[in-house]
């Protein structure tokens, strides 16, 4: 009895992180990989004193909400993050293999927002009165957090000129990031 009662724990578990989903989407195209200046299409900015932007989107969405008594079992939740080429850009006179790293950063704080967002889905418990507004602020709450993040990242790196501080942060990358990257 103890084997089956664990089988199914177990299916049950596999069911309930198949409901969680992640997208990392560069040019159209869903894959885990590293930026290159090919992805950077948008129109260049020749007023910006940067040499280079970084622009992405994080989408959520939910469903398959089942209300039991006062709990609420969501059945899915879904974060896409998604580079936008045609608002990033780069002045082609200025890119260089330690800009892309840096640019890479930024895209890093829009992945770690997404598990961010994952994990605090897996850690709340939702009642029918505040699953709307939980879910909300779980998005908003990473999306103010890592934007924040951005902001302090190319403060502290100079935009990638500070070379101690951007190996600070790289090394943050590495160890936070899933390996694929």
């Amino acid at each position: 009895m103890q084997t089956k009662k664990t089988s199914l724990l177990f299916f049950g578990l596999l069911i309930y992180l198949s409901c969680l989903s992640q997208k990392i989407i560069i040019n159209g195209q869903e894959t885990i990989r590293k930026l290159s200046w090919s992805d950077f299409t948008g129109k260049v900015d020749d007023s910006s004193p940067f040499f280079a932007y970084t622009y992405y989107d994080i989408k959520s969405k939910w469903g398959n909400i089942k209300i039991i008594g006062d709990s609420v079992n969501i059945g899915n939740f879904e974060v896409t993050l998604e580079l936008s080429p045609n608002k990033s850009w780069a002045k082609k006179d200025k890119v260089t293999s330690e800009l892309l790293i840096h640019e890479q950063g930024h895209f890093n704080l829009g992945i770690l927002a997404m598990k961010e967002m994952l994990d605090k889905f897996r850690e709340s418990k939702f009642t029918r009165s505040n699953y709307n507004t939980g879910l909300q602020n779980i998005v908003t709450e990473a999306l103010k957090k890592y934007n924040n993040m951005s902001v302090q990242y190319d403060e502290e790196t100079n935009h990638s000129d500070n070379k101690q501080e951007q190996m600070k942060w790289n090394d943050f990358f590495s160890k936070n990031l899933p390996k694929q990257l």
